[in-house]
């Protein structure tokens, strides 16, 4: 009797847990003409042709950069699908003479999500890998400021930093020329623990306006008071306004008046 999608399914998130090397499985069910079946979407990839900064296809990239992930399942399956959307985007380059793939963090990210929500993978599961690949493609440099590494943590989501490294060096050991975590990684993890840790410090009453001046703008005691103290932390610490009483109450007044607006 010939297994159904969902038996299919839960055989390879079985593998992805449990096993070293799910490449060999995986390989194993494409020579046996099973992998077209249940995921036709990673059987479309083989041949795939990449450009000069990758030792394999696109197929065997993605088998290889699963194989090197830890055995997490949702970095596992963003490995193994970070790349997917690269199918859709290829293009040839004259001048570079080499294939590119622009924006394909995106189609593979919505391409991942239609094959989950198939597959009938848990929501949050399906929303976190999702987010993994929608970043992985990120590009960090040393002049970048604390509210630029503070807008990437937020959009990231700061439960997502350490799995999106352990995808982008498993991404790199799957290539084929290169190995382990480049120092530039390394540098870029320790900036963002630090500017954790700084906002640790930095607390809503460390603000250089309290909810009694907020109160004074001509709103009552409630709810109101937080959400302003709230919006005024977050432009704080991102660096978008000094922590100055005069420039907090004309940046409070902006936002109140814009809530009674709406």
């Amino acid at each position: 009797m010939e297994k159904s999608l969902k038996e299919w399914v839960s055989i390879l998130l079985n593998v992805l847990i449990n096993q070293d090397s799910p490449s060999f499985w995986i390989e194993q069910e494409r020579e046996n003409g099973n992998l077209g079946f249940f995921f036709p979407e990673l059987y479309e990839c083989f041949g795939v042709k990449q450009n000069s900064f990758h030792k394999y296809d696109l197929y065997y990239h993605l088998l290889y950069s699963c194989d090197h992930a830890v055995k997490k399942l949702n970095v596992r399956l963003a490995a193994l699908m970070h790349d997917i959307g690269k199918v859709e985007t290829k293009s040839f380059m004259e001048n570079d003479n080499d294939y590119v793939f622009y924006k394909h963090e995106l189609v593979g990210a919505k391409k991942a999500y239609k094959i989950m929500k198939k597959w009938d993978l848990d929501d949050n599961l399906i929303k976190n890998v999702v987010r993994l690949i929608r970043f992985h493609m990120f590009h960090y440099k040393e002049y970048w400021t604390d509210s630029a590494v503070r807008r990437f943590i937020n959009k990231v989501g700061i439960d997502n930093i350490e799995d999106l490294f352990y995808l982008r060096v498993a991404d790199r050991e799957g290539n084929g020329f290169r190995r382990g975590e480049p120092q530039k990684l390394k540098l870029f993890r320790n900036r963002i623990f630090s500017v954790i840790e700084e906002e640790k410090k930095f607390k809503i009453k460390d603000l250089d306006i309290s909810g009694n001046d907020i109160m004074s703008l001509g709103i009552s005691e409630g709810p109101m008071v937080g959400k302003v103290l709230k919006y005024l932390y977050e432009k704080v610490i991102n660096g978008d306004v000094q922590n100055n009483k005069d420039k907090l109450i004309i940046l409070a007044e902006s936002f109140i008046s814009n809530c009674y607006l709406k």
